[in-house]
C-alpha cells in the first residue's frame, strides 16, 4: 500500500460539521499530493537541512576512534606506551557542541523575527562553513573547540527553523508525515557520518579526521542554492511582518496559479494574525501557568524525555562503546545500526497519523524502557562471552528502532504544532533549546558514567536511561495532548479553552472566530483541486 493511502482528506478542517461533510466526500490521497507536490517538494527539500545535525553527531563518534585524531588531541600514557583520549577530553570535545546548539536554539527567535524562516537557514549555513573551516584548519584544541561552537550554533538554528518552516507551509493532511522526514533526514546524516568514517579510518595521516570534517562544506553547498532559487519564505511569517504581495507569491510558490485558494489563504491568515497581536506575546507569558506556560511546559518537557532515553550515548559514542565491550568491527556495526533505523522513521509517518501522535509516543517510551533494562542487565553478567556482547549488540539495534517508531521523529511533530499563538517562535526555541541542554548533560555525563577510569558503569548505564523512560511513558499518559488531525488554528483555540490533554482527540471546538472564513476555504480548496 502506498505510504499516503491511509490518509483522509482533512487538509484545512474547520468545524467538526465540515468534517462530517467532506467524509462523505474524500478523494484519493494521491490527487491530494498530485495537488500539492509544489509544497510538499519543496518541504522536502528543506529537511535536507536535518543532514548537518546528522552528519556531526556520528562523524565525530568515529574520530574519538581514530589513532591519528587521539595522538594530535590525546595524551602520551607510559603504562600502554601509546595516547589516548581521557574521559574529560572525550567529554569536553564531544558535549562542546551542544553549548553552541543551545545558544543557536534560543536564539532562534531574534533570528525568525528579524530576518524569517528561510532567512534563518541562510545565517546557519554560513555557520556551517565558518565552523568547518576552523575545525579542518585546527592544530590546536582551543581551534577545534570554536569549530565545533559554530557549527553548533548553527545546528541550533536549524532543529528550530525547519520545524517551524515545514509546519507553516505543509498541507494539513501530510504535515506529520512531513515534519517527521526532519528527523529520517537526521538519520541519513548519521549513516553518511559513519560511511566516510569507514573509508577514511584506515589513513595514517590527519586526513583520517581532517576529511570527514570537511565534507561538512557540502551540506550548505546544497541547501543554499535551493533557497535563493526554489524555497519561498513562509507566508505566515511574511504576513506577520505585513508583506501581503510577498506572501502572495510565496503561497504561489507553494501552490501554483491557484488564485481562488491563494487569496483565501491570505484572508484566513491575516485574520488569525490580527488576532493574535490583540494579545502581545511575551517571555512572560511561558514563565506562568497559562495558555502559553502549558505549551512551553509541553514542549520543554517531551524534548527532555526524548533525551532521557540516552539516544545521544550512541550517537556521540557508539563505536567507542561497542569496542570497549569487546566487539570488532565497531564501524560496520554502527553503520548498521542507523541503517535498521530507516524503516522505523518511514513506518512512523503511517502510525503518527494513523494512530496519533500520542499513543505512538507512549508505545515507543515503553518499548524503549525495555530494551535499556535488558541492556543493563546484561552490563551485570560478571563473566562476558560472545553470546553476551551480540546480545547488546542487538538490543542496541532494537533500541534505535523502537526509538525511530516514534520518540525520534513524533517529539519534533508535537512541538511544532503546539507552538501556536503569538508566541510561536520563542514557544520552539525554548523546547528545541531544552532538547540541546539535556543531549549536552547526556554526551558530558556519559564517558563519567560508562568508562573504566570513572564510574565503570558500562553497559549498566542502560538501567539509567531505562528507569527514565518508564516515567517519560508515564508522562505522556497523563500529559500529552493528541494533536493528529487538527490545523495549527485548531490546536491553538483548544490550548485557550483549556482542554485537558486526554479529551484533546475528541474535543468538539463550538465557537471559531474563523468559522466562516474556514467555510470559503474549504470551497477554494475543493474547487481548485478539481481543477487539477
Amino acid at each position: 500500500m502506498p505510504l499516503f493511502q491511509h490518509f483522509v482528506f482533512r487538509s484545512y478542517p474547520g468545524p467538526n460539521s465540515l468534517l462530517e461533510d467532506m467524509a462523505t466526500t474524500q478523494m484519493s490521497a494521491a490527487a491530494n499530493a498530485l495537488a500539492e507536490w509544489r509544497a510538499i517538494g519543496i518541504c522536502l527539500f528543506i529537511t535536507i537541512a536535518a543532514f548537518q545535525f546528522g552528519f556531526d553527531s556520528s562523524y565525530y563518534s568515529g574520530i574519538l576512534a581514530m589513532e591519528p585524531f587521539i595522538k594530535a588531541y590525546g595524551q602520551y600514557d607510559s603504562a600502554t606506551g601509546g595516547y589516548i583520549l581521557s574521559s574529560s577530553m572525550q567529554s569536553l570535545t564531544s558535549s562542546i557542541i551542544n553549548v553552541g546548539e543551545i545558544v543557536g536554539a534560543l536564539s532562534s527567535y531574534l533570528v525568525d523575527d528579524k530576518i524569517g524562516r528561510r532567512g534563518g537557514l541562510f545565517v546557519s549555513s554560513a555557520f556551517v562553513a565558518a565552523g568547518t573551516i576552523f575545525q579542518v584548519a585546527a592544530d590546536k584544541l582551543a581551534l577545534l573547540i570554536i569549530g565545533r561552537l559554530l557549527l553548533g550554533y548553527a545546528v541550533g538554528l536549524i532543529s528550530c527553523l525547519v520545524p517551524l518552516y515545514v509546519a507553516d507551509c505543509a498541507p494539513t493532511m501530510f504535515r506529520g508525515a512531513l515534519v517527521s522526514l526532519y528527523q529520517f533526514d537526521v538519520g541519513l546524516g548519521l549513516l553518511l557520518g559513519v560511511v566516510v568514517d569507514n573509508a577514511t579510518k584506515g589513513r595514517a595521516d590527519t586526513g583520517s579526521y581532517r576529511i570527514p570534517m570537511a565534507v561538512q562544506l557540502v551540506f550548505p553547498l546544497v541547501l543554499v542554492p535551493g533557497l535563493i532559487f526554489l524555497a519561498p519564505e513562509s507566508p505566515r511569517w511574511l504576513l506577520s511582518k505585513g508583506k501581503t504581495e510577498k506572501a502572495r507569491s510565496a503561497l504561489q510558490r507553494l501552490h501554483g496559479n491557484r488564485p481562488d485558494l491563494i487569496e483565501s489563504e491570505i484572508l484566513h491568515m491575516t485574520q488569525l494574525i490580527e488576532e493574535e497581536r490583540r494579545v502581545e506575546g511575551s517571555w512572560r507569558d511561558l514563565l506562568s501557568w497559562n495558555v502559553d506556560g502549558r505549551k512551553a511546559y509541553l514542549g520543554m518537557a517531551l524534548q527532555a524525555w526524548q533525551q532521557a532515553s540516552g539516544i545521544n550515548f550512541i550517537t556521540s559514542y557508539g563505536i567507542i562503546f561497542f569496542e570497549t565491550i569487546g566487539i570488532t568491527n565497531s564501524f560496520l556495526i554502527q553503520m548498521g545500526l542507523y541503517l535498521v533505523a530507516m524503516p522505523a522513521v518511514w513506518f512512523n509517518q503511517y502510525t503518527v497519523e494513523r494512530f496519533g501522535r500520542r499513543a505512538m509516543l507512549l508505545i515507543s517510551c515503553a518499548l524503549v524502557a525495555i530494551v535499556l533494562m535488558i541492556v543493563g542487565g546484561a552490563g551485570t553478567v560478571p563473566v562476558k562471552s560472545l553470546a553476551l556482547d551480540r546480545t547488546i549488540v542487538a538490543m542496541v539495534y532494537i533500541f534505535m528502532c523502537v526509538f525511530n517508531l516514534a520518540l525520534g521523529p513524533a517529539v519534533w511533530v508535537v512541538t511544532s504544532e503546539i507552538s501556536t499563538g503569538p508566541n510561536r517562535s520563542r514557544l520552539m526555541a525554548t523546547s528545541t533549546g531544552t532538547n540541546w541542554f539535556c543531549s549536552w548533560m547526556v554526551t558530558f555525563t556519559f564517558p563519567y558514567l560508562f568508562n573504566a577510569d570513572s564510574a565503570n558503569l558500562s553497559a549498566r548505564v542502560g538501567f539509567i536511561y531505562g528507569s527514565l523512560m518508564v516515567a517519560a511513558a508515564v508522562w505522556v499518559f497523563f500529559f500529552l495532548p493528541e494533536t493528529s488531525g487538527r490545523t495549527l488554528e485548531e490546536i491553538h483555540v483548544m490550548f485557550q479553552q483549556g482542554v485537558p490533554a486526554r479529551k484533546f482527540k475528541s474535543h468538539t471546538i463550538v465557537d471559531m472566530a474563523w468559522q466562516g472564513t474556514s467555510d470559503e476555504k474549504e470551497g477554494a480548496y475543493a474547487t481548485e483541486i478539481d481543477k487539477c
